[in-house]
């Protein structure tokens, strides 16, 4: 099964819920309003900087709130993938230090 996740979507309902305009994200995130509007319409997909800062700024895990829309199936697939994993790879992830001051 192969899901889109559609994070103009996303960003749009994030956006709205706080009453906020484009224009307000933008200047945020050091964009145009043109440039943000595009990523929401989906014309071009964000960087993994922008989803870090709108998940700092809209104050959520914005990979959960992504996956929370994902079709239930689908989400207990890859929790039952995630249980198959040899444990040795589980803790790989959770001893790496951070290499950013900001992160």
């Amino acid at each position: 099964m192969t899901i889109k996740i559609y994070w103009g979507e996303i960003m749009r309902e994030l956006r709205l819920e706080y009453n906020l305009t484009q224009q307000e994200v933008a200047g945020v995130l050091h964009i145009s309003r043109q440039t943000y509007s595009g990523l929401e319409c989906g014309r071009t997909q964000p960087t993994v900087e922008i989803l870090a800062i709108l998940s700092n700024i809209y104050d959520i895990d914005i990979y959960s709130y992504a996956v929370n829309r994902m079709p239930d199936d689908m989400v207990a697939e890859q929790k039952d993938f995630k249980s198959t994993m040899p444990s040795s790879n589980k803790n790989k992830n959770k001893k790496r230090k951070k290499t950013s001051k900001y992160f």
